[in-house]
């Protein structure tokens, strides 16, 4: 019972510094402003910050930083539902409840419909999130190097998951990101390698600015070339929202409940994230429903579900994240890599080693949801202003302020120049189907799949067979190539069904020929 309630102990001592609630008060509010602005999300939020928070206190940038999170998961149903324009891809379902509801003059009461349920999501998925971590400390003293390496490898397998249409191309992805990681020091004899001559590769290339420029830079280059046009907000939308009556939305309750366990568990899965969280949040909503008719048109169920499954994915990704060392999401590798680059190892040893990072994740998740109960209701009724600002001013701004951070972190230019000739190639990556985040993820974990092998296999004496039978060793092993199977599996099935949705199609489209012939055969 102690190791559920230290951490919420550990979290309100942290809540009761003054300074702590300034970093949950920006991390919260640039999540709800990034969450608002249709386009970005959270690994865009987290690049933004992420280089600011290098010359932090890591309890306190942690604390930002999942602050952060939870406003982007709240601040994403803003556009989703006063514009018809989901802020995130997880919130393209709330679209269709939430924008009906507005158009029928029922803004409150989607509005307060998602608010609630975000609230709800998000709390108790913290509880959820910590029953699930702390055992995982329990294992630590049975981890050695052979242990890691598995689990890196059980990371690493995550990848497939990330690959995206083109297995090919996902793996050819993370091919690339290996490469960049091998670039500068071994990390077990820490001599220069693959330098080419060049002294600023002797200590290899900047993570940060790799992981910035892959995952966030690629994505403004990408919006810079779309073209986007929403309907300007009206005096009507404009107007005071009252918050809905309880028994207007107390039927909502069970899909809100069930979306967060769905949310939890979903966002637990690496590689899984927010959107296919609230895609069957959404699913098994309509499937109990007793009003599923409405579902699509303006079912208040609907929007709860949504909600509250995107709110519980963001507490759900940590799980894997800070208990096994292996990436939830996108936004989850850039917190890796930060409390990585600041000394700490994610994995069953972090909470016994800096439980402090354990409590600063629960502070950061209890402040940002207190914060939000308290500011996000009114924050939800004035935020049109926002959805008016212009594309290409908040594309400027976000690449001067990467510019700007990425520079503060070392202080030198060739990390900016590496970011954004990063950002070029992911731009490219993403333009022709290949995953960036495979690659990012690759980047991060390779340095420590490397060291942990080589030094596992000098633990057991270059004993191969010593080396993988050990137990938890082979387990893990097995249960990754388990995983990978059935991702192949999975992969091959889609393609099997995306063949043959073709092959119907041009049937389709012969047939239709083959009646215009035959009709104008007719005419003449």
């Amino acid at each position: 019972m102690s190791a559920f309630v230290d951490p919420f102990v550990g979290a309100l001592d942290l809540l009761a510094d003054p300074r702590t609630w300034i970093y949950v008060a920006i991390g919260t509010l640039f999540g709800i402003l990034t969450g608002a602005l249709p386009g970005l999300a959270t690994t865009l939020g987290y690049a933004l910050l992420l280089p600011f928070t290098f010359q932090m206190d890591t309890v306190f940038a942690v604390t930002m930083l999942l602050s952060l999170t939870v406003g982007v998961a709240y601040g994403n149903n803003i556009p989703s539902i006063l514009v018809g324009v989901p802020g995130t891809p997880a919130a393209v379902l709330t679209v269709l409840d939430g924008y009906s509801l507005h158009r029928k003059g029922e803004t409150g009461l989607a509005l307060g419909v998602a608010f609630i349920s975000a609230n709800l999501g998000q709390v108790v998925s913290i509880f959820f999130f910590i029953g699930a971590v702390v055992p995982l400390a329990g294992i630590a003293y049975n981890f050695l190097n052979p242990e890691l390496f598995s689990l890196y490898v059980f990371g690493i397998v995550a990848i497939v998951s990330l690959t995206g249409k083109s297995m090919l191309k996902g793996l050819m992805a993370a091919g690339f990101g290996f490469l960049l990681a091998m670039v500068g020091l071994d990390p077990v004899n820490w001599t220069p390698r693959f330098d080419f001559g060049f002294f600023r590769l002797r200590s290899g290339l900047s993570v940060p600015a790799l992981l910035i420029g892959l995952l966030a830079v690629s994505e403004l280059f990408r919006q810079a070339r779309q073209t986007f046009q929403y309907p300007p907000p009206t005096e009507e939308s404009r107007a005071k929202s009252r918050f809905p009556a309880f028994r207007r939305w107390k039927r909502a309750i069970p899909a809100m409940l069930g979306g967060t366990v769905v949310g939890t568990i979903v966002g637990a899965i690496p590689g899984a994230g927010g959107t296919p969280a609230a895609l069957i949040a959404y699913q098994q909503a309509q499937m109990f429903s007793k009003h599923p008719e409405e579902f699509g048109t303006g079912s208040i169920e609907g929007i709860a579900a949504n909600e509250a499954a995107q709110n519980a994915s963001s507490s759900g990704e940590l799980i894997p994240t800070l208990g096994l060392g292996i990436p939830g999401s996108g936004s989850m590798v850039l917190l890796l890599a930060a409390l990585t680059l600041n000394g700490f190892i994610p994995g069953p040893q972090l909470i016994d080693e800096a439980p402090q990072l354990l409590y600063a994740t629960v502070a950061g998740l209890l402040g940002a949801s207190i914060f939000v109960m308290v500011f996000g209701w009114p924050m939800a009724r004035s935020l049109h202003w926002v959805l008016t600002l212009d594309r290409s001013v908040v594309i400027i701004a976000g690449l001067v302020t990467i510019s700007l951070g990425i520079y503060s972190l070392n202080y030198r230019l060739f990390d900016v120049a590496v970011c954004f000739a990063a950002g070029m190639v992911g731009y490219f990556m993403l333009r022709y189907g290949y995953s960036t985040a495979a690659a990012a993820l690759a980047l991060v974990l390779a340095a420590g799949l490397e060291a942990s092998f080589r030094r596992g296999l000098t633990l057991t004496g270059n004993n191969y067979v010593e080396f993988f039978a050990r137990p938890i060793t082979a387990a893990v092993m097995l249960l990754s190539l388990t995983f990978l199977v059935i991702g192949l599996v999975r992969t091959h099935k889609f393609h099997r069904r995306e063949a043959a949705r073709l092959v119907a199609g041009d049937e389709s489209l012969d047939a239709e020929d083959e009646m215009r012939e035959a009709s104008l055969g007719e005419d003449s």
